[in-house]
Protein backbone atom coordinates (compact mmCIF):
# COMPACT_ATOMS: atom_id res chain seq x y z
CA UNK A 1 0.00 0.00 0.00
CA UNK A 2 2.18 3.37 -1.22
CA UNK A 3 1.92 6.42 1.48
CA UNK A 4 -1.25 8.18 -0.07
CA UNK A 5 -3.45 5.38 0.19
CA UNK A 6 -2.34 4.25 3.70
CA UNK A 7 -3.18 8.20 4.73
CA UNK A 8 -7.04 8.22 2.88
CA UNK A 9 -8.29 4.92 4.29
CA UNK A 10 -6.63 5.32 8.04
CA UNK A 11 -6.84 9.08 8.78
CA UNK A 12 -9.67 10.60 6.69
CA UNK A 13 -12.72 11.70 9.40
CA UNK A 14 -16.38 11.77 8.26
CA UNK A 15 -17.94 14.93 8.67
CA UNK A 16 -18.76 15.10 12.00
CA UNK A 17 -15.07 14.10 12.99
CA UNK A 18 -14.26 17.45 11.20
CA UNK A 19 -15.79 19.24 13.38
CA UNK A 20 -13.90 18.05 16.22
CA UNK A 21 -11.40 20.22 18.82
CA UNK A 22 -8.40 18.55 18.87
CA UNK A 23 -5.28 19.60 21.35
CA UNK A 24 -2.25 18.61 19.69
CA UNK A 25 0.83 18.59 21.47
CA UNK A 26 3.72 19.32 20.40
CA UNK A 27 6.89 18.98 22.24
CA UNK A 28 9.45 20.30 19.05
CA UNK A 29 10.25 16.71 17.92
CA UNK A 30 9.52 15.60 14.10
CA UNK A 31 7.11 13.46 15.36
CA UNK A 32 4.40 15.90 16.99
CA UNK A 33 4.70 18.12 14.00
CA UNK A 34 3.81 15.18 11.46
CA UNK A 35 1.29 14.71 13.48
CA UNK A 36 0.11 18.07 13.30
CA UNK A 37 0.33 18.57 9.58
CA UNK A 38 -2.29 15.23 9.42
CA UNK A 39 -4.82 16.60 11.22
CA UNK A 40 -3.77 19.73 9.57
CA UNK A 41 -5.17 18.33 6.14
CA UNK A 42 -7.87 16.42 7.38
CA UNK A 43 -9.39 19.78 8.68
CA UNK A 44 -9.38 19.43 12.14
CA UNK A 45 -10.41 22.32 14.52
CA UNK A 46 -6.59 22.24 16.30
CA UNK A 47 -5.40 23.84 19.20
CA UNK A 48 -1.04 23.25 19.74
CA UNK A 49 0.05 23.12 23.61
CA UNK A 50 3.39 22.57 24.58
CA UNK A 51 4.35 21.80 27.79
CA UNK A 52 7.40 23.73 28.99
CA UNK A 53 9.09 22.31 31.69
CA UNK A 54 11.40 24.39 34.17
CA UNK A 55 14.32 23.40 36.23
CA UNK A 56 14.43 27.32 38.02
CA UNK A 57 17.08 26.30 40.75
CA UNK A 58 19.19 24.51 38.19
CA UNK A 59 22.46 26.59 37.53
CA UNK A 60 24.05 24.68 34.87
CA UNK A 61 22.78 23.90 31.22
CA UNK A 62 19.33 21.71 31.34
CA UNK A 63 19.45 21.01 27.85
CA UNK A 64 22.94 19.24 28.40
CA UNK A 65 21.36 17.41 31.72
CA UNK A 66 17.55 16.64 30.83
CA UNK A 67 17.06 15.39 27.10
CA UNK A 68 13.18 16.97 27.88
CA UNK A 69 14.16 20.55 28.33
CA UNK A 70 12.81 23.42 25.96
CA UNK A 71 14.90 26.32 25.60
CA UNK A 72 13.65 29.27 24.97
CA UNK A 73 14.65 29.01 20.92
CA UNK A 74 13.01 25.78 20.88
CA UNK A 75 9.56 27.36 21.78
CA UNK A 76 9.98 30.22 19.61
CA UNK A 77 10.48 27.11 16.42
CA UNK A 78 7.07 25.92 17.88
CA UNK A 79 5.59 29.57 17.79
CA UNK A 80 6.67 29.89 14.00
CA UNK A 81 5.39 26.12 13.23
CA UNK A 82 1.37 27.07 14.57
CA UNK A 83 2.23 30.07 12.94
CA UNK A 84 2.90 28.19 9.51
CA UNK A 85 0.06 26.23 10.09
CA UNK A 86 -2.20 28.76 11.31
CA UNK A 87 -3.35 27.04 14.74
CA UNK A 88 -3.17 28.59 17.95
CA UNK A 89 0.03 27.91 20.02
CA UNK A 90 -0.63 27.75 24.05
CA UNK A 91 2.38 27.03 26.59
CA UNK A 92 2.04 25.37 30.15
CA UNK A 93 4.97 26.09 31.99
CA UNK A 94 6.00 23.25 34.86
CA UNK A 95 8.07 23.88 37.27
CA UNK A 96 6.91 23.17 40.86
CA UNK A 97 4.96 20.29 39.86
CA UNK A 98 7.98 18.98 37.60
CA UNK A 99 10.31 19.80 40.62
CA UNK A 100 8.21 17.48 43.04
CA UNK A 101 7.36 14.65 40.57
CA UNK A 102 10.60 14.72 38.48
CA UNK A 103 13.56 15.77 40.28
CA UNK A 104 12.41 15.15 43.80
CA UNK A 105 12.15 11.28 43.42
CA UNK A 106 15.11 11.52 40.85
CA UNK A 107 17.17 13.01 43.75
CA UNK A 108 15.19 10.72 46.11
CA UNK A 109 16.12 7.28 44.21
CA UNK A 110 19.97 8.78 44.14
CA UNK A 111 19.57 9.16 48.66
CA UNK A 112 18.26 5.57 48.47
CA UNK A 113 20.29 3.93 45.81
CA UNK A 114 17.42 2.80 44.02
CA UNK A 115 16.47 2.27 39.92
CA UNK A 116 14.97 5.50 39.20
CA UNK A 117 12.58 6.12 35.88
CA UNK A 118 12.57 10.09 36.01
CA UNK A 119 11.75 9.87 31.98
CA UNK A 120 8.58 7.87 32.64
CA UNK A 121 7.15 10.13 35.56
CA UNK A 122 8.26 13.00 33.23
CA UNK A 123 5.93 11.68 30.71
CA UNK A 124 3.27 10.88 33.14
CA UNK A 125 3.46 14.34 34.51
CA UNK A 126 3.07 16.08 30.94
CA UNK A 127 0.08 13.98 29.57
CA UNK A 128 -1.65 14.66 33.17
CA UNK A 129 -0.85 18.46 32.49
CA UNK A 130 -1.99 18.43 28.35
CA UNK A 131 -5.26 16.39 29.47
CA UNK A 132 -6.29 19.22 32.37
CA UNK A 133 -5.85 21.67 29.33
CA UNK A 134 -7.58 19.28 26.90
CA UNK A 135 -10.70 19.62 29.36
CA UNK A 136 -10.21 22.99 30.00
CA UNK A 137 -10.43 24.19 26.24
CA UNK A 138 -13.49 21.53 26.13
CA UNK A 139 -11.82 20.09 23.35
CA UNK A 140 -13.02 16.00 22.30
CA UNK A 141 -9.30 14.64 21.65
CA UNK A 142 -6.25 15.01 22.77
CA UNK A 143 -3.49 14.24 20.30
CA UNK A 144 0.21 13.18 20.09
CA UNK A 145 2.46 12.10 17.84
CA UNK A 146 3.22 8.58 20.33
CA UNK A 147 4.30 5.30 18.76
CA UNK A 148 1.21 3.14 20.08
CA UNK A 149 -2.56 1.90 19.07
CA UNK A 150 -5.36 2.01 21.38
CA UNK A 151 -8.51 0.77 21.10
CA UNK A 152 -11.72 2.02 23.02
CA UNK A 153 -14.91 0.31 24.04
CA UNK A 154 -17.55 3.32 24.04
CA UNK A 155 -20.23 0.89 26.05
CA UNK A 156 -17.23 0.39 29.25
CA UNK A 157 -15.59 3.41 29.23
CA UNK A 158 -12.54 1.32 28.52
CA UNK A 159 -9.42 1.26 26.47
CA UNK A 160 -7.18 -0.82 25.59
CA UNK A 161 -3.53 -0.52 24.14
CA UNK A 162 -1.26 -2.29 21.81
CA UNK A 163 1.75 -2.15 20.27
CA UNK A 164 2.65 -0.34 17.17
CA UNK A 165 3.64 -1.73 13.83
CA UNK A 166 6.44 -0.66 13.99
CA UNK A 167 8.87 -2.46 16.94
CA UNK A 168 12.07 -0.49 17.01
CA UNK A 169 9.91 2.82 17.87
CA UNK A 170 6.94 1.69 20.07
CA UNK A 171 5.97 3.41 23.00
CA UNK A 172 2.53 1.39 24.37
CA UNK A 173 4.62 1.05 27.20
CA UNK A 174 4.53 4.50 28.22
CA UNK A 175 0.75 4.67 27.27
CA UNK A 176 -0.42 1.88 29.03
CA UNK A 177 0.81 3.36 32.56
CA UNK A 178 -1.59 6.91 31.57
CA UNK A 179 -5.16 6.71 33.43
CA UNK A 180 -8.08 5.43 31.19
CA UNK A 181 -9.73 8.68 31.18
CA UNK A 182 -6.79 10.08 28.97
CA UNK A 183 -6.23 6.89 27.20
CA UNK A 184 -9.93 7.44 25.98
CA UNK A 185 -8.91 10.94 25.04
CA UNK A 186 -6.18 10.16 22.93
CA UNK A 187 -5.82 10.35 19.39
CA UNK A 188 -2.95 8.65 17.72
CA UNK A 189 -2.48 9.57 13.85
CA UNK A 190 1.13 7.63 13.78
CA UNK A 191 -0.38 4.60 15.05
CA UNK A 192 0.05 2.71 11.95
CA UNK A 193 3.01 3.90 10.63
CA UNK A 194 6.61 3.01 10.61
CA UNK A 195 8.91 5.34 11.71
CA UNK A 196 10.58 4.99 8.09
CA UNK A 197 7.07 6.39 6.60
CA UNK A 198 6.79 9.29 9.22
CA UNK A 199 10.68 10.36 7.84
CA UNK A 200 9.29 10.09 4.50
CA UNK A 201 6.23 12.51 5.41
CA UNK A 202 8.03 14.93 6.82
CA UNK A 203 10.32 15.44 4.13
CA UNK A 204 7.34 16.17 1.79
CA UNK A 205 6.07 18.52 4.68
CA UNK A 206 9.18 20.09 4.86
CA UNK A 207 9.55 19.33 8.81
CA UNK A 208 13.63 19.73 9.29
CA UNK A 209 13.29 18.85 13.14
CA UNK A 210 15.31 16.17 14.72
CA UNK A 211 13.63 13.07 15.66
CA UNK A 212 12.83 13.24 19.73
CA UNK A 213 11.69 9.48 21.23
CA UNK A 214 9.69 9.36 23.96
CA UNK A 215 11.72 6.52 25.77
CA UNK A 216 11.07 4.86 29.61
CA UNK A 217 14.69 5.58 29.80
CA UNK A 218 16.82 7.65 32.45
CA UNK A 219 17.43 11.22 31.07
CA UNK A 220 19.77 12.67 33.33
CA UNK A 221 23.22 13.11 32.77
CA UNK A 222 25.76 12.73 35.47
CA UNK A 223 27.32 15.79 33.97
CA UNK A 224 29.22 18.15 36.41
CA UNK A 225 25.97 20.68 36.59
CA UNK A 226 24.09 17.53 37.47
CA UNK A 227 26.32 16.49 40.03
CA UNK A 228 27.19 19.69 41.67
CA UNK A 229 23.13 20.14 42.04
CA UNK A 230 22.85 16.65 43.70
CA UNK A 231 25.71 17.79 46.38
CA UNK A 232 23.68 21.05 47.20
CA UNK A 233 20.56 19.15 47.44
CA UNK A 234 21.51 16.00 49.11
CA UNK A 235 21.86 16.13 52.90
CA UNK A 236 25.73 15.76 54.00
CA UNK A 237 25.44 12.09 55.77
CA UNK A 238 24.76 11.13 52.17
CA UNK A 239 27.73 12.39 50.86
CA UNK A 240 30.21 11.18 52.76
CA UNK A 241 33.15 8.45 51.18
CA UNK A 242 33.00 4.92 51.78
CA UNK A 243 33.98 1.56 51.27
CA UNK A 244 33.38 -0.47 48.40
CA UNK A 245 32.19 -3.77 48.92
CA UNK A 246 31.94 -7.30 46.51
CA UNK A 247 31.33 -10.76 47.20
CA UNK A 248 32.27 -12.23 50.29
CA UNK A 249 32.80 -8.24 52.23
CA UNK A 250 35.63 -8.32 49.72
CA UNK A 251 36.96 -4.58 49.76
CA UNK A 252 37.40 -2.79 46.46
CA UNK A 253 38.59 0.67 47.44
CA UNK A 254 36.45 3.54 48.46
CA UNK A 255 34.03 5.60 47.21
CA UNK A 256 33.17 9.18 47.07
CA UNK A 257 29.67 9.35 47.88
CA UNK A 258 26.81 6.86 46.90
CA UNK A 259 24.73 9.35 45.21
CA UNK A 260 27.26 9.31 42.55
CA UNK A 261 26.10 6.07 41.89
CA UNK A 262 22.79 4.42 40.00
CA UNK A 263 21.44 0.92 40.81
CA UNK A 264 22.98 -0.98 37.94
CA UNK A 265 25.70 1.12 36.86
CA UNK A 266 28.85 -0.22 35.73
CA UNK A 267 31.98 0.68 38.11
CA UNK A 268 35.47 0.47 36.85
CA UNK A 269 37.41 -0.52 39.94
CA UNK A 270 41.31 0.51 40.50
CA UNK A 271 43.72 -2.31 40.57
CA UNK A 272 41.03 -4.60 38.71
CA UNK A 273 40.94 -6.19 34.97
CA UNK A 274 39.35 -4.18 32.13
CA UNK A 275 37.42 -7.70 31.24
CA UNK A 276 35.86 -7.45 35.33
CA UNK A 277 32.28 -6.08 34.93
CA UNK A 278 31.26 -5.08 38.43
CA UNK A 279 28.29 -2.77 39.04
CA UNK A 280 26.50 -1.22 41.85
CA UNK A 281 24.29 -3.80 43.54
CA UNK A 282 23.27 -2.35 46.59
CA UNK A 283 23.53 0.68 49.26
CA UNK A 284 23.88 0.50 52.98
CA UNK A 285 23.81 4.15 54.17
CA UNK A 286 24.08 3.60 57.87
CA UNK A 287 27.37 2.45 57.26
CA UNK A 288 28.33 4.26 53.90
CA UNK A 289 28.98 1.08 52.19
CA UNK A 290 28.76 0.75 48.79
CA UNK A 291 27.80 -3.17 47.77
CA UNK A 292 28.81 -4.76 43.98
CA UNK A 293 28.00 -8.28 41.92
CA UNK A 294 29.64 -8.94 38.48
CA UNK A 295 26.93 -8.49 36.05
CA UNK A 296 25.91 -12.20 36.45
CA UNK A 297 23.81 -10.74 39.35
CA UNK A 298 21.30 -8.99 37.57
CA UNK A 299 20.51 -12.02 35.28
CA UNK A 300 17.23 -13.09 36.33
CA UNK A 301 15.05 -16.35 35.07
CA UNK A 302 11.81 -14.94 38.09
CA UNK A 303 11.02 -11.96 39.11
CA UNK A 304 8.07 -10.29 41.07
CA UNK A 305 6.43 -7.26 39.36
CA UNK A 306 4.44 -4.99 41.83
CA UNK A 307 2.80 -1.69 41.26
CA UNK A 308 1.30 -3.40 38.12
CA UNK A 309 -1.08 -1.38 35.70
CA UNK A 310 -3.18 -3.99 34.64
CA UNK A 311 -5.61 -3.62 31.33
CA UNK A 312 -9.27 -3.94 31.79
CA UNK A 313 -9.55 -7.48 29.63
CA UNK A 314 -6.57 -9.35 31.46
CA UNK A 315 -8.00 -11.84 33.27
CA UNK A 316 -6.16 -12.02 36.40
CA UNK A 317 -7.81 -15.46 38.03
CA UNK A 318 -5.49 -17.77 36.75
CA UNK A 319 -1.47 -18.48 35.43
CA UNK A 320 -1.32 -17.75 32.05
CA UNK A 321 1.87 -17.84 29.26
CA UNK A 322 2.60 -14.41 27.70
CA UNK A 323 5.75 -12.46 26.28
CA UNK A 324 7.88 -10.00 28.37
CA UNK A 325 9.87 -6.66 27.26
CA UNK A 326 12.37 -5.47 29.65
CA UNK A 327 14.36 -2.18 28.62
CA UNK A 328 15.03 -2.76 24.70
CA UNK A 329 15.69 -6.33 24.26
CA UNK A 330 13.68 -8.91 22.39
CA UNK A 331 10.44 -10.32 23.50
CA UNK A 332 11.04 -13.17 25.96
CA UNK A 333 7.86 -16.04 26.68
CA UNK A 334 7.06 -16.00 30.11
CA UNK A 335 4.49 -17.96 32.65
CA UNK A 336 2.35 -15.55 34.78
CA UNK A 337 0.83 -16.40 38.40
CA UNK A 338 -1.18 -13.80 39.77
CA UNK A 339 -0.76 -12.60 43.33
CA UNK A 340 -2.98 -9.89 44.13
CA UNK A 341 -4.37 -7.16 42.09
CA UNK A 342 -1.67 -5.17 41.81
CA UNK A 343 1.27 -7.85 41.57
CA UNK A 344 2.30 -11.13 39.97
CA UNK A 345 5.57 -13.59 39.85
CA UNK A 346 6.73 -14.09 36.55
CA UNK A 347 8.98 -17.12 35.26
CA UNK A 348 11.14 -16.31 32.24
CA UNK A 349 12.15 -19.15 29.67
CA UNK A 350 15.06 -17.64 29.16
CA UNK A 351 17.27 -15.71 31.91
CA UNK A 352 17.70 -12.00 31.31
CA UNK A 353 19.19 -9.31 32.29
CA UNK A 354 16.82 -6.78 34.61
CA UNK A 355 17.47 -4.12 36.68
CA UNK A 356 15.44 -4.37 39.76
CA UNK A 357 12.95 -1.17 39.67
CA UNK A 358 12.68 -1.06 36.12
CA UNK A 359 9.12 -1.05 34.50
CA UNK A 360 8.53 -4.14 32.37
CA UNK A 361 5.76 -4.81 30.02
CA UNK A 362 4.07 -8.09 29.59
CA UNK A 363 2.51 -8.53 26.19
CA UNK A 364 -0.18 -11.21 24.81
CA UNK A 365 2.45 -11.90 21.76
CA UNK A 366 5.36 -11.09 20.23
CA UNK A 367 5.94 -8.72 17.33
CA UNK A 368 3.42 -5.50 16.15
CA UNK A 369 0.01 -4.49 17.16
CA UNK A 370 0.02 -7.31 20.26
CA UNK A 371 -2.34 -6.22 23.11
CA UNK A 372 -0.53 -5.07 26.28
CA UNK A 373 -1.83 -6.86 29.12
CA UNK A 374 0.56 -5.17 32.34
CA UNK A 375 3.68 -3.35 33.29
CA UNK A 376 5.09 -3.07 36.46
CA UNK A 377 7.86 -2.92 38.65
CA UNK A 378 10.50 -5.63 38.80
CA UNK A 379 11.37 -6.89 41.93
CA UNK A 380 14.62 -9.77 42.51
CA UNK A 381 12.84 -12.63 44.97
CA UNK A 382 15.99 -15.10 44.50
CA UNK A 383 19.69 -14.90 44.70
CA UNK A 384 21.15 -16.01 41.30
CA UNK A 385 22.42 -19.70 41.25
CA UNK A 386 25.96 -19.00 42.69
CA UNK A 387 24.78 -17.73 46.33
CA UNK A 388 27.16 -16.19 48.67
CA UNK A 389 27.55 -17.77 52.17
CA UNK A 390 24.94 -17.07 54.35
CA UNK A 391 22.50 -15.26 52.28
CA UNK A 392 18.85 -16.40 52.05
CA UNK A 393 16.60 -17.21 49.31
CA UNK A 394 13.15 -15.51 49.17
CA UNK A 395 10.77 -18.30 48.92
CA UNK A 396 7.73 -17.41 46.86
CA UNK A 397 4.19 -19.00 47.39
CA UNK A 398 2.92 -19.76 43.61
CA UNK A 399 -0.72 -20.53 44.42
CA UNK A 400 -3.23 -17.51 44.27
CA UNK A 401 -3.15 -14.70 46.72
CA UNK A 402 -6.36 -12.59 46.87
Amino acid sequence: MDMKQKLQETYTPDKDGRRKKVVIALGGGLNSYVTAYLLKIQKYDLIAVTVAVNWDDFKGDPSSSLSCFLKQTDLESIRDFCHQLGIPHLIIKSSDDFKEVVVGNWVGSKMTGVFSSPCWNCHELRMKLLFQKTIELEAQSLATGHMGKIFKHEAHGTAYVHSSNDEASDQSSLLSRLPVEILNKLMLPLSDLHQNEINKLAENFGVQQNLKKLKGIKCFDSDKSTQEYLESNIPEKYRQPGEIIGPEQAEFGEHQGIFHYSFGQSITLPGTKGSEDWKFRKAFFKERRLEIAREDYFIRNKLFLNECIISAETSWMEPFKAVIKIHESDFIECFIYPKNFSSAVIELEAPAFVLEGAIVSIFKKKGKGAKLLFTGKARYIAEPPAQEEGSQIVKVDYSRNF
